[in-house]
């Protein structure tokens, strides 16, 4: 058996995670199901001005307390100053994901979870570092394993690229 990129890597202190450990560690008492009660005020977005005006276009909405990402697709998200809760938004300005993050006091790693409109587990990311995480469903399959600004499958295989930009 060949040594992937997907496989492990070597962190500060010696830690290391597999696809498969860190599996383990991401599920670890996880919650499949969530009340969508306390998310209730942010099924449309409170701060959603108008629709974009262009196909493509980015909507309107207001970035006072918040900070705002856009998506290619015209989506975007929202994330209070608590950086906590991410809310998704479709380009009208409703909602359509959560993410609940449990990073804690800047500790590595940490759980994010993506819970859809009824409250159901939709994606689990395991983040190992501000350079590497694994992405997997809900029914546990790795999605992806995220090394800097590029994903790999379970094979090794390149599947992405992003693009960060720095405050």
């Amino acid at each position: 058996m060949s040594i992937l990129p997907a496989a492990a890597k070597t962190l500060t202190g010696g830690v290391v995670y597999t696809a498969e450990s860190a599996r383990e560690a991401a599920f670890e008492g996880i919650e499949y199901e969530i009340s969508m009660e306390p998310f209730k005020k942010y099924m449309k977005d409170p701060g959603f001005i108008a629709a974009a005006k262009t196909e493509g276009g980015k909507p309107r909405v207001s970035k006072r307390g918040r900070w705002v990402t856009y998506f290619s697709d015209g989506s975007y998200c929202v994330t209070y100053s608590d950086k906590m809760y991410v809310y998704y938004y479709d380009n009208s300005g409703i909602l359509g994901y959560i993410e609940i993050n449990l990073r804690k006091n800047n500790i590595y790693p940490f759980i994010t979870k993506k819970y859809d409109l009824n409250g159901r587990l939709v994606g689990v990311f395991f983040v190992v570092s501000k350079d590497e995480s694994f992405v997997y469903t809900h029914d546990k399959k790795l999605v992806g394993h995220w090394i800097n600004d590029t994903l790999y499958d379970e094979k090794g295989v390149i599947e992405g690229k992003r693009k960060s930009s720095k405050n």
